[in-house]
């Protein structure tokens, strides 16, 4: 029995329920009143969260008292790359008028019917398990290093009957003695919808970015195989000419969506990139300097998690530009011996395009490729080698 074909729904529905998360709905899907104003006072919790944290960590940076040591000024500089990260890549998603654009164009092409679905095999561009795994281990990660410092608080209640008062991030001063236990929950709040925000919108756009390129690679696939499996012949020409020019339209079209894609994710993906190393940088120091802790566990995880995040943007770039590739060495391998004139001038149109490789690029520019992830991962040992050998 053959397994149930994906829709093009069935691939919206993790990268929006991701965003879901902070109450940002990227589509637009219809609700009822109330549960739009929830999703309102949720989202507006969240910005407003971020937007205090963000401006008490200026401000404790402007002070200069309380960075008083190595350890406190490599976490405020993983806290201010990891929040320079975030914000660009939700600055991004706040397209949202072209990021639907986008999903409308995309979901029009998206094969209709079970059997066009099975010859494009849909179901093998589909989310894999161990993505999705990787997507909950990076939220649980996150989570951990938000409920961390309450966790080892509870367990040393327990064990030395003294309950600490730890928190996540060193941006507000709480004195148990002088302060009541409302503001330590409240600054808890405070920093649970923080690392919400940041954690959702950090994870959120490269989902959106990997399913935007998904589905543009899974039409590449299927050009490579209609050009494998079509013979031509002059006895029914008029049929080949309408399949051929229908394959030059479908790779028009196709650099076409690359280009929105790239329009869209391409002026923010350089900065991204680059702050996502500066984050792994910087939290690798700062495990590195605390040594074996539930916090430097977590952040291990944390560090795993988003080398893989890089990797599978570069994986997925490294794709469409084999693929588009690819195309080309499709025509030259096709038995077009029996067709006639004109449609071998359209496989030399073919030709010609697939020469000028699509690609996923940042700021115009720079190719992500799997070379850039090697070049990424290189620098970001260097760095660390050389921060860890300035601190000791």
């Amino acid at each position: 029995m053959e397994p149930v074909q994906y829709s093009y729904e069935d691939f919206a529905r993790l990268p929006t329920t991701v965003f879901w998360i902070m109450g940002y709905d990227m589509l637009g899907v219809p609700k009822t009143r109330s549960r739009r104003i929830l999703y309102w006072i949720y989202r507006f919790l969240c910005l407003a969260s971020h937007g205090v944290c963000v401006g008490v960590m200026v401000f404790r940076m402007v002070e200069a008292k309380t960075i008083d040591n190595v350890s406190l000024i490599m976490r405020y500089a993983t806290l201010v790359t990891y929040i320079i990260n975030s914000d660009t890549k939700f600055a991004t998603v706040l397209q949202r008028s072209a990021i639907q654009s986008l999903n409308s164009k995309l979901a029009e092409l998206y094969p209709k019917t079970t059997l066009d679905r099975i010859y494009h095999r849909v179901n093998d561009h589909y989310w894999t398990k161990s993505f999705v795994y990787l997507v909950i281990i990076y939220i649980g990660s996150s989570i951990m290093v938000v409920i961390g410092p309450i966790i080892t608080s509870i367990i040393a209640y327990f064990t030395h009957n003294v309950f600490t008062y730890m928190q996540c991030y060193p941006y507000f001063l709480y004195d148990p003695e002088k302060d009541p236990v409302w503001i330590y929950i409240s600054i808890y709040a405070l920093e649970w919808l923080h690392s919400t925000q940041m954690v959702i919108s950090n994870i959120g756009a490269d989902i959106w970015l990997l399913y935007f390129q998904v589905q543009i690679n899974l039409h590449f696939r299927g050009i490579i195989r209609s050009l494998a499996d079509h013979k031509p012949s002059v006895k029914h020409d008029q049929e080949d000419r309408k399949f051929i020019a229908k394959i030059v339209d479908k790779q028009v079209h196709l650099v076409s969506l690359q280009n929105d894609l790239n329009g869209i994710f391409g002026k923010s993906l350089l900065l991204s990139l680059l702050t996502t190393a500066a984050v792994i940088c910087t939290v690798a120091v700062y495990t590195l300097i605390q040594g074996p802790t539930l916090e430097g566990f977590t952040y291990v995880i944390f560090i795993g998690t988003s080398v893989m995040q890089v990797y599978l943007v570069c994986y997925y770039g490294q794709q469409v530009l084999d693929l588009s590739g690819e195309v080309a060495h499709a025509v030259y391998n096709h038995d077009f011996h029996d067709a006639s004139i004109a449609y071998k001038r359209y496989l030399l149109i073919i030709i010609i395009r697939a020469q000028q490789p699509v690609e996923l690029n940042a700021m115009g520019y720079l190719s992500i490729s799997l070379d850039t992830f090697k070049q990424l991962m290189s620098v970001s040992y260097r760095v660390i080698t050389m921060l860890m050998q300035m601190i000791q």
